[in-house]
């Protein structure tokens, strides 16, 4: 027969379980309370002084947007199909360039020591990586197009598409939190499911080859997991608030750049914290979403906290790699018995 928890013991796990999910929305809570009430002291006085800089930024951006809606003649079908593939593909190869060829070459060798995991990828398997690069071409020059024309009516349908003016600075600052929380809530649930054991082998596992990532496997999955998993979580958030197809580049933009950080394997200094995410591809068991929220209501980043990457995961301001000013516990322990020796 099998054991009978006792109910007085399970008492006492559901009071701990309510206790940290209060704790949780209690920081929710504080942080954005926060937030709104900073904006509302510092709105009077440095709104005019916004609203002149972004003005001046605004007439830029409007500029640029008639120019390259110009380019297109106008054409809406014109502006979404091929603008949005080809913004896509640049940004896509542009942020991957210099991680990809320092992978490769080795140089400039002063990126290396801001390797995530060291001594990993110097130089990059080529065998693996051509698998890779004919996998991740394939979903970025195939099945990102096609899910973009399947995408098209429903975007109008939801009226997302339109040719007016660029938004206010406010409604931008609003749209990208509205972004950023629902590339968070799907994000996080579709992967949570692709590591079910229904979907992990069928659907996930070939991303998770790569054990210790690099920055174009951001894409190397299975035509699912891209429509499912990337393509959907990225463009819901632009669709939902209706937004102007120029900020849903701008932000797609946000989107590749954060996710080539986030599997590209080193922790430059001034740039997003990859410690998370690397962990997730080097461990499998956790950290499902991109900013934490979600992992710490359902306590999916326990495995992660109270690890040395958790301590290194941070934006870094200091030259210094983060691995040397956080040495692994292990080289504490060796530097310390060397100090002992001398």
């Amino acid at each position: 027969m099998g054991q009978v928890k006792d109910p007085k013991t399970e008492t006492e796990e559901d009071s701990q379980n309510r206790g940290a999910l209060w704790e949780t929305l209690k920081s929710l809570l504080f942080i954005l309370g926060t937030a709104i009430l900073a904006t509302i002291a510092v709105r009077n006085s440095v709104n005019p002084y916004i609203h002149k800089i972004w003005g001046a930024s605004h007439d830029f951006w409007g500029e640029l947007w008639n120019s390259i809606y110009d380019l297109f003649g106008r054409n809406d079908h014109l502006t979404h199909h091929l603008g949005s593939a080809l913004t896509s593909t640049a940004y896509f190869l542009v942020f991957n360039a210099v991680f990809l060829f320092c992978d490769i070459t080795g140089k400039p060798t002063w990126l290396l020591k801001y390797k995530v995991q060291e001594g990993k990828n110097e130089p990059v398997d080529q065998k693996k990586l051509w698998k890779c690069i004919r996998t991740s071409a394939f979903n970025l020059l195939v099945v990102s197009p096609v899910f973009t024309l399947v995408l098209y009516p429903m975007a109008l349908a939801l009226g997302s598409y339109h040719k007016g003016q660029l938004p206010t600075f406010e409604r931008l600052l609003v749209e990208f939190v509205v972004f950023t929380l629902v590339e968070e809530i799907m994000f996080y649930y579709s992967h949570r499911l692709l590591h079910s054991p229904r979907f992990y082998a069928k659907y996930h596992k070939q991303h998770h080859e790569w054990t210790a990532p690099i920055g174009i496997t951001s894409i190397y999955c299975t035509p699912l997991e891209m429509v499912c998993s990337n393509l959907l979580p990225s463009i819901m958030g632009p669709m939902i608030m209706q937004s102007h197809i120029f900020v849903a580049w701008i932000w797609i933009a946000l989107v590749i750049f954060s996710t080539t950080l986030a599997h590209g394997g080193y922790h430059v200094p001034f740039l997003f914290s990859p410690e998370a995410h690397d962990y997730h591809h080097k461990t499998f068991n956790c950290w499902f979403g991109t900013i934490g929220i979600l992992d710490k209501l359902h306590k999916t980043d326990k495995p992660f906290c109270g690890s040395i990457q958790e301590v290194r995961h941070y934006v870094s301001f200091s030259l210094t790699p983060v691995k040397e000013l956080h040495p692994d516990p292990a080289d504490r322990r060796a530097n310390a018995s060397c100090t002992k020796v001398e």
